[in-house]
């Protein structure tokens, strides 16, 4: 009788699990958490990684269960108590954070990533003096941390401490110089006190470590003036926003971001929420203008170039479909599909619009409106249609937008001046822009 062939021990069916997750292989490594936990339902490494692994599909309920599981066998297990954490802080449940963050620092003072997460959430919190604190306690712990350095930086840097702001995100540069946000922390901040000029040189500074990185690329030429695109590149989007997305919707609070609820408000003198819509939500980052667009939609779609931004959006539940896709290449594959297009802050992304709202024009249906927001710019002779400004993004004089809607065979139904959000405490100016493709 031939023996059974030996099981290899959980204990390396998990490490071999990591190893796999941390290379990106989710897949294999989920199959293989889900097999260790049938021989170990209790086995507190899976539980924990799994659960992390559902935080990045997108499902950070599912995370949380999992990983307090973990924690009820071990409540002793740092590691997962501060991922804990940090699940519950981009999922912006901040005070359950710092409960959690609190605790690993009890048990562990020495524990200096708790402390870098801690001040994360207290600057979320807008208790920024104690981040401040937090943040320069983990750095005492290992002065080497670049991830503190570049919180701390940022810290500083909103409670207008210019000098000791710029000496912490030059630290985290000089630290790990591989490190595409410390460049992109540091040159923000120069460019943010005015001073293009070192701006420029970090980001000449950035390209010479990495010269096809498609972020300084942008934001260079947007500081210089020289070559500037007709739109930022795809690489662009996708790789400025996927850095972005675990604290994109926390930032854009702190800057009183007004953009969705303007759409929100906009489309409620246009139509009635009946739910009898084909809706597209073209470049939908992480859904802020889902729930709104819901009560109108039959079906709706979202579509985005950042991965890590949809997942955000999908864990709200409110999309029928989501697509990584371009979305001038989206629309113009898809003519005569929407009811409704809404792209929130996302033409900003473009200089010249007669591509985009021409595709957005061949993919509505007759009588279908298109709404989107843009930046604006003066409508002074001397000034010209559209203007890529030093952070990186474009504003559009309004007789451009005109001109641009009425080329696509759309009529203008409302084009209002707002304020989008704030920015380095001044307003940004914009316009909420409102085209009805005629029967």
């Amino acid at each position: 009788m031939a023996s059974r062939p030996q099981l290899p021990p959980v204990a390396d069916v998990v490490s071999l699990a990591v190893s796999l997750h941390q290379g990106g292989h989710l897949t294999e490594a989920e199959g293989l958490y889900q097999r260790a936990l049938e021989r170990q339902p209790e086995n507190v490494d899976a539980l924990h990684f799994l659960g992390v692994l559902r935080h990045t599909q997108g499902n950070s309920d599912e995370a949380v269960r999992l990983i307090r599981r973990s924690l009820r066998g071990n409540p002793r297990y740092h590691g997962a108590r501060n991922n804990l954490g940090n699940v519950l802080k981009e999922s912006e449940r901040f005070v359950e954070a710092e409960a959690e963050y609190r605790k690993v620092i009890e048990a562990d003072p020495k524990h200096a990533d708790a402390l870098n997460n801690l001040g994360a959430v207290l600057r979320a919190l807008k208790r920024t003096d104690e981040a401040i604190t937090s943040f320069e306690a983990a750095i005492e712990l290992q002065p080497r941390h670049a991830d503190a350095y570049q919180n701390l930086g940022n810290a500083l840097k909103a409670s207008g401490r210019q000098e000791e702001a710029l000496v912490a995100l030059r630290k985290a540069v000089e630290i790990d110089p591989n490190r595409s946000t410390s460049h992109l922390n540091l040159g923000r901040a120069l460019y943010a006190f005015g001073r293009i000029d070192e701006a420029i040189i970090v980001y000449r500074q950035w390209l010479a470590i990495d010269p096809d990185n498609p972020i300084a690329k942008h934001i260079l030429a947007a500081c210089e003036g020289k070559e500037i695109p007709d739109r930022c590149s795809e690489a662009f989007v996708r790789e400025s926003f996927d850095v972005f997305a675990s604290s994109f919707d926390e930032v854009l609070e702190r800057l009183d971001y007004r953009a969705p609820a303007q759409i929100a408000d906009a489309l409620s003198d246009v139509a009635s929420p009946q739910g009898n819509m084909q809706v597209l939500d073209a470049g939908c980052g992480t859904g802020l203008c889902g729930e709104d667009l819901r009560s109108y939609a039959k079906r709706l779609v979202g579509i985005d170039l950042s991965p890590k931004m949809m997942v955000k959006a999908a864990a709200r539940g409110v999309y029928d479909e989501m697509i990584e896709a371009d979305l001038v290449e989206y629309l113009s594959e898809h003519a005569d599909q929407y009811d409704l297009i809404v792209s929130c802050d996302t033409l900003i992304y473009f200089g010249a619009l007669e591509e985009a709202i021409g595709a957005a024009a061949k993919a509505l249906r007759p009588g279908g409106m298109l709404l989107f927001t843009v930046e604006s710019l003066s409508d002074a002779d001397d000034v010209p249609p559209y203007r890529l400004n030093p952070h990186g993004r474009y504003s559009h004089r309004q007789d451009y937008l005109t001109d641009c809607i009425n080329g696509a065979s759309l009529a203008v139904r409302a084009i209002e001046p707002v304020t989008l959000r704030q920015e380095l405490k001044r307003p940004v100016h914009g316009f909420v822009v409102t085209a009805v493709k005629e029967n």
